[in-house]
């Protein structure tokens, strides 16, 4: 099954009706274990046929994207140029869902359809697949990353994958049928995972068990599809403007209705240039700035969804459907793409 179709439909249908990306024709990197070969540093161009699913940015400033049929892009110059390469398992290309770093950017992984795990120790320049346990087959839609050693993973048919020795071994968990669409740790052994029929569920022994701390009933429930912590504060957002808010470290949560027209949410980031602030994004170009529960739109410039977004002291990135690729230096109150067009709207007055 492959997701990327999920955000293009708005989230909205069954998760098995979902259909394949648009493809994407590029300069593939043979064999299992990704190298260097043919890459090309260009100008990024309008690619309004491709779609990117996740970015990450590391402490050096460097960026980068994951997406439709395997495709990585890094810039280390502000989104100026990029280089770019493919990835695949085998003969096959598998669309990307997430990509994460250790903090201080050194090791990297990436995960996507089929279960694929790609690994990376030199900031993301050249990638390895990585074997994942017996079974995983799933595709795998968030990942985390606590340090150089743990990370986790969520995926549809209610995977949750998590490693404490930088994929050597794994622990594979099912939970129900249940969707997770993302994970995030607080500490090394504190980590939480959010997904369909309102689920939160935590773990306080680095992914080797998990409670459930709100929904986790099958047909009851909207969908969360992301989460992020700023300190004690903590958000998770979803389907038609649904939110759980935590002020205690996520001792305990409050369901809360967020007032942006019943819209839905796809990605949350916190903001480390604005303590206190979550920048969260969605469907049809939405996005948002929100602070104690208080929602503030912000023109984002595009009207397709915006799938994730990352955030470094400095600046930030926003990627989504349609070769949606925007750029902040703001905190997020602002954006300019990235690609090689005219983009009239993103200067538009709130």
């Amino acid at each position: 099954m492959n997701w990327g179709q999920y955000w293009r439909i708005g989230w909205l249908k069954p998760i098995w009706l979902a259909a394949l990306c648009a493809c994407v024709a590029c300069t593939a990197l043979a064999g299992v274990a990704s190298a260097t070969d043919g890459l090309k540093a260009e100008p990024q161009p309008d690619r309004s046929w491709e779609s990117y699913f996740g970015v990450a940015i590391l402490p050096s400033g460097r960026v980068i994207v994951v997406g439709d049929k395997g495709v990585v892009m890094t810039t280390a110059d502000s989104g100026r140029t990029w280089t770019r390469q493919l990835l695949k398992k085998g003969p096959k290309y598998y669309d990307l869902y997430s990509v994460a770093f250790t903090p201080d950017g050194s090791r990297g992984w990436a995960v996507g359809d089929g279960g694929v795990i790609f690994g990376t120790n030199d900031r993301g320049t050249t990638w390895t697949e990585l074997k994942g346990p017996p079974g995983l087959n799933a595709a795998l839609l968030k990942l985390a990353v606590a340090d150089a050693q743990r990370f986790c993973a969520g995926g549809e048919h209610g995977v949750l994958l998590c490693t404490t020795d930088g994929g050597a071994n794994w622990n594979l968990q099912k939970f129900r049928d249940i969707g997770f669409f993302d994970v995030a740790f607080t500490d090394p052994n504190n980590v939480w995972a959010v997904g369909e029929f309102a689920t939160l569920l935590h773990s306080a022994d680095g992914g080797k068990t998990w409670q459930v701390r709100n929904g986790g009933e099958l047909g009851k429930g909207d969908p969360l599809f992301s989460i992020a912590f700023n300190g004690s504060q903590g958000l998770a957002v979803g389907l038609i403007g649904t939110s759980m808010q935590t002020s205690d470290g996520g001792k305990t949560w409050q369901a809360r209705e967020l007032s942006n027209g019943h819209r839905s949410l796809y990605t949350v980031s916190t903001v480390p240039s604005q303590a206190g602030d979550f920048y969260a994004a969605g469907e049809q170009g939405l996005a948002a700035i929100i602070r104690n529960g208080e929602v503030t739109s912000v023109p984002s410039g595009v009207a397709d969804a915006i799938a994730a977004s990352a955030f470094s002291p400095r600046f930030g990135i926003a990627v989504g459907l349609s070769g949606t690729l925007l750029r902040s230096d703001d905190g997020g109150r602002h954006w300019r793409s990235l690609l090689n067009k005219p983009q009239t709207l993103l200067t538009q007055a709130q």
